[in-house]
């Protein structure tokens, strides 16, 4: 018997995720003066990803 999750998630689903969680730290003084620069590529990478997608999705 496993005790693994049964639900699965997209590539949109967990982008989606990353987007919304990377939000809120950008919106903490502290998360961006302790990672102001790592938030700065991970936003750059999120964007250009979201970018990337087909329109409509």
């Amino acid at each position: 018997m496993t005790t693994a999750p049964k639900r699965t998630y997209s590539v949109e689903d967990f982008s989606e995720l990353i987007n919304a969680r990377l939000q809120r730290l950008e919106g903490t003084q502290e998360a961006r003066q302790r990672y102001g620069g790592l938030l700065a590529v991970l936003r750059q990478q999120v964007d250009s990803y979201r970018q990337s997608r087909p329109a409509g999705k």
